[in-house]
């Protein structure tokens, strides 16, 4: 969580003028997410969700250093037709008051892709194009494959990436699994050549749910990368209108000495890998709620570590004040931290105004702000 607090992010985009084109790819249900969802929700990030008949929004986003000091600025246009769709986004960033990245992305227009049919399945191709603007050297990519089976996508490839989809019988996704090709790259000194060497495809994460009574009732994620395998086991209760009461997630890490390519990822003989212990090896999430039904506290306990948030609604019980404090491990000490988001709303009901912030020695400290300039048809 220390990090969430104290790392700011410069973002350093190409310059580019459109958006790179991709289709949209389905993700599993995550219900632990759901405090965290609720900060952003489609009322806020989404214009075509607003009360009225918005034309533009114009968003500006900040993010401070010590609360004075702006070190990140981006600036995004957002457009509504007449039909009420969010129809495009122009999203500038900014260096030292100079523009530096702008991307323009439509939202109601579909990627340019060839298609071919090959029985029930589908195969859009986005071919990806040498972008010197971008900075790529070599077409390692190759083009992005979508095949879908019935409309629904069930595997997306290029020459880096590969990822597959599985649905239950009740149309559900269930599983997504990724696998990755690494490229090595090697210099000739003598002839002044580099040759490009590309590994085989390798297991790199597989999430999987299962579901009970309509509801997502556990979770497993393997996630494999440099030397290590981490493995979270998380399940689920709800209350008996469905809404999330608690998730549990165990942990575990194992060092890849004895790890078979051969063998699926989630078929490993884990019970012989060197594990590496950990004290926080089990997380647990609770959620409270309002009279309306919308969550007013979330707790999470990780060890020594946890986080304690509490949700205070306006008067049209929307949500206003997020009020929260941090445990956490820094510069090996055991550290607290008080953080609060407020919003404030226009007379419509839309964001005018969100802060993040947080104390130190008794001060309120900006940490991130964003400003909603909102224009009707």
């Amino acid at each position: 969580m220390k990090n969430t607090i104290f790392s700011f992010f410069c973002f350093c985009y190409a310059f580019a003028n459109i958006h790179a084109q991709e289709f949209k790819k389905p993700t599993l249900t995550s219900p632990e997410k759901a405090f965290y969802n609720n900060l952003d929700n489609e009322q806020i990030s989404n214009p075509a969700k607003y009360n009225g008949r918005v034309k533009k929004v114009i968003r500006t986003y900040k993010e401070y250093e010590q609360g004075v000091d702006v070190v990140t600025l981006e600036k995004s246009t957002m457009y509504v037709n007449t039909k009420g769709e969010f129809e495009k986004t122009v999203l500038r960033g900014y260096s030292f008051g100079i523009e530096n990245s702008k991307e323009v992305t439509n939202h109601l227009e579909a990627p340019k892709a060839t298609i071919e049919k090959k029985g029930n399945l589908t195969i859009k191709i986005i071919k990806n194009e040498l972008n010197d603007d971008l900075g790529y050297e070599y077409e390692e990519k190759g083009d992005d494959k979508y095949v879908y089976e019935n409309d629904r996508l069930v595997a997306f490839f290029n020459n880096n990436d590969s990822i597959s989809y599985v649905y239950d019988i009740k149309d559900r996704l269930v599983e997504i699994k990724t696998f990755e090709s690494l490229i090595a790259e090697e210099y000739n000194e003598n002839d002044e050549s580099t040759t490009l060497w590309r590994s085989e495809f390798e297991d790199k994460t597989l999430q999987r749910v299962t579901y009970e009574n309509g509801r997502v009732k556990s979770k497993i994620f393997y996630d494999k990368f440099g030397e290590v395998i981490d493995i979270y086991k998380t399940n689920y209760t709800y209350l008996k209108d469905g809404r999330i009461e608690k998730f549990q997630t165990h942990y575990k890490r194992y060092l890849y000495d004895y790890y078979d390519n051969s063998i699926s990822i989630d078929a490993q003989k884990y019970i012989d890998f060197p594990k590496v212990e950990s004290m926080n090896s089990i997380q647990t999430g609770t959620f409270q709620y309002s009279k309306t039904k919308k969550i007013s506290a979330f707790n999470t306990v990780n060890g020594d570590e946890k986080e304690d948030y509490t949700i205070v609604f306006d008067k049209n019980d929307k949500l206003h004040l997020v009020n929260g404090i941090l445990q956490f491990y820094g510069n090996d000490q055991l550290q607290k931290l008080e953080v609060g988001y407020e919003y404030v709303y226009d007379e419509k009901g839309n964001p005018k105004n969100i802060t993040s912030y947080y104390y130190i020695g008794g001060e309120k400290i900006i940490h991130k702000e964003t400003t909603f300039e909102i224009e009707y048809y």
